[in-house]
Protein backbone atom coordinates (compact mmCIF):
# COMPACT_ATOMS: atom_id res chain seq x y z
CA UNK A 1 0.00 0.00 0.00
CA UNK A 2 1.14 3.37 -0.90
CA UNK A 3 0.89 6.03 1.82
CA UNK A 4 1.35 9.75 1.97
CA UNK A 5 2.80 11.77 4.93
CA UNK A 6 1.07 14.52 6.24
CA UNK A 7 2.95 17.16 8.24
CA UNK A 8 1.73 20.15 10.00
CA UNK A 9 0.64 21.62 13.43
CA UNK A 10 -1.45 19.45 15.20
CA UNK A 11 -4.06 21.31 16.32
CA UNK A 12 -7.05 19.51 18.31
CA UNK A 13 -6.93 15.52 19.30
CA UNK A 14 -10.99 14.09 19.72
CA UNK A 15 -12.89 11.24 19.87
CA UNK A 16 -15.75 11.23 17.29
CA UNK A 17 -19.34 9.61 17.58
CA UNK A 18 -19.98 6.80 14.60
CA UNK A 19 -22.91 7.08 12.26
CA UNK A 20 -25.30 5.29 13.39
CA UNK A 21 -25.38 2.26 10.51
CA UNK A 22 -21.70 1.36 12.11
CA UNK A 23 -21.12 -2.20 13.56
CA UNK A 24 -22.26 -3.67 16.40
CA UNK A 25 -20.24 -2.24 19.38
CA UNK A 26 -18.32 0.34 17.86
CA UNK A 27 -19.06 3.61 19.48
CA UNK A 28 -16.24 6.36 18.94
CA UNK A 29 -13.51 6.41 16.23
CA UNK A 30 -10.26 8.99 17.12
CA UNK A 31 -9.34 12.05 15.52
CA UNK A 32 -6.71 14.48 14.78
CA UNK A 33 -6.85 17.58 13.34
CA UNK A 34 -3.38 18.61 11.49
CA UNK A 35 -2.98 22.79 10.12
CA UNK A 36 -0.51 22.24 6.70
CA UNK A 37 0.21 23.87 3.64
CA UNK A 38 -0.92 22.71 0.50
CA UNK A 39 1.28 23.82 -2.75
CA UNK A 40 -1.31 25.75 -5.18
CA UNK A 41 -0.22 25.22 -9.08
CA UNK A 42 1.02 29.04 -9.17
CA UNK A 43 2.86 28.95 -6.66
CA UNK A 44 0.89 30.33 -3.81
CA UNK A 45 0.46 28.22 -0.62
CA UNK A 46 -3.23 27.61 1.48
CA UNK A 47 -3.66 26.68 4.51
CA UNK A 48 -5.60 23.71 4.91
CA UNK A 49 -7.03 21.55 7.64
CA UNK A 50 -7.03 17.67 7.74
CA UNK A 51 -8.46 15.44 9.85
CA UNK A 52 -7.12 12.06 10.37
CA UNK A 53 -8.87 8.82 11.52
CA UNK A 54 -6.23 7.39 14.12
CA UNK A 55 -5.51 3.69 15.81
CA UNK A 56 -5.31 5.91 19.17
CA UNK A 57 -5.51 9.05 19.80
CA UNK A 58 -3.77 9.29 23.10
CA UNK A 59 -0.44 9.27 22.05
CA UNK A 60 -1.25 12.14 19.88
CA UNK A 61 -2.77 14.09 23.39
CA UNK A 62 0.58 15.63 24.76
CA UNK A 63 1.78 16.72 20.95
CA UNK A 64 -1.12 19.69 20.40
CA UNK A 65 0.63 22.44 19.10
CA UNK A 66 3.73 20.83 18.02
CA UNK A 67 4.57 19.96 14.55
CA UNK A 68 3.86 16.07 13.81
CA UNK A 69 4.32 14.19 10.73
CA UNK A 70 1.64 11.15 10.03
CA UNK A 71 1.80 8.27 7.99
CA UNK A 72 -2.10 8.09 6.12
CA UNK A 73 -3.64 6.09 3.54
CA UNK A 74 -6.67 8.00 1.82
CA UNK A 75 -9.80 7.17 -0.11
CA UNK A 76 -12.23 9.82 -2.06
CA UNK A 77 -15.90 8.46 -1.47
CA UNK A 78 -17.44 10.99 -3.33
CA UNK A 79 -15.87 13.67 -5.89
CA UNK A 80 -14.53 16.86 -3.92
CA UNK A 81 -14.37 14.36 -0.60
CA UNK A 82 -10.88 13.00 0.51
CA UNK A 83 -10.55 10.94 3.75
CA UNK A 84 -7.65 10.25 6.03
CA UNK A 85 -6.82 7.28 8.10
CA UNK A 86 -3.46 6.46 9.85
CA UNK A 87 -1.01 3.78 8.90
CA UNK A 88 1.25 1.66 10.07
CA UNK A 89 4.81 2.12 8.66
Amino acid sequence: MSMITLNGSLLNVYRAPVRKAAEEGEKEKDKIQILGDVALPNGEVRKDLMTITVKDARKYQDLQGSEVAVSVGAFSPQKGTVIFFEVSA
